[in-house]
């Protein structure tokens, strides 16, 4: 009896650690596939377009994923699109002044 309660605690155990590491690959968002099977190819304003997520192309997807929150939603976008290369460039555009405005305010704060 003693043995048989040893045994299913262990099973028990191991159950909760093999979820747990299941668990926790998915909240580091590493993904053993492709997120983007279909891609939203005509222009949406850029001002509906939030939370951009880039996905560089990956041994476990090949290809690039545009990921951005349209009302709520998820939405890939098609990285081939020429307004999504503008808004691309338009967003790496604005982080770079936004990291230099930084950077000259931190500058100023160690006179």
């Amino acid at each position: 009896m003693n043995r048989k309660v040893t045994l299913i605690i262990l099973i028990l155990l191991a159950l909760y650690m093999a979820s747990t590491q299941a668990a926790s690959v998915g909240r580091t968002g590493m993904n053993l596939r492709c997120q983007c099977i279909k891609t939203h190819s005509k222009i949406i304003h850029p001002k509906h377009l939030k939370d951009t997520q880039i996905l560089e192309s990956s041994p476990h997807c090949p290809k690039r994923q545009i990921i951005v929150t349209v009302q709520d939603k998820k939405v890939c976008l098609n990285p081939n699109q020429p307004w999504v290369k503008e808004f691309l460039r338009q967003k790496k555009l604005k982080f770079s002044e936004e990291k230099v405005k930084v950077g000259i305010f931190k500058g100023l704060g160690h006179s």
